[in-house]
């Protein structure tokens, strides 16, 4: 998924599908470049829900740990 500019909305660009999967703080959808057609897995990470267990310190733990982890991976399907 190629990164995008500050002005641009992910709407503008990708068009959400369907589910594929959740966790305690996101959802995975499947979404389509407008532009060229390819299909790539969105991440969206559910900040009100984050906000509402924020007192939850291993929650807050966890979503950390996870957030290093998406850093760290590296493949031509994700984007950063």
């Amino acid at each position: 998924m190629a990164a995008q500019t500050s002005t641009a909305k992910f709407s503008d660009i990708y068009e959400l599908k369907e589910e594929l999967g959740k966790g305690a703080f996101s959802i995975v959808k499947r979404c389509v470049q407008k532009a060229t057609g390819l299909e790539f897995a969105a991440k969206i990470i559910n900040t009100k829900k984050l906000s509402a267990r924020a007192s939850d310190n291993d929650d807050h733990q966890k979503l950390e740990r996870e957030a290093r982890i998406c850093r760290l991976l590296k493949h031509p399907n994700i984007g950063k």
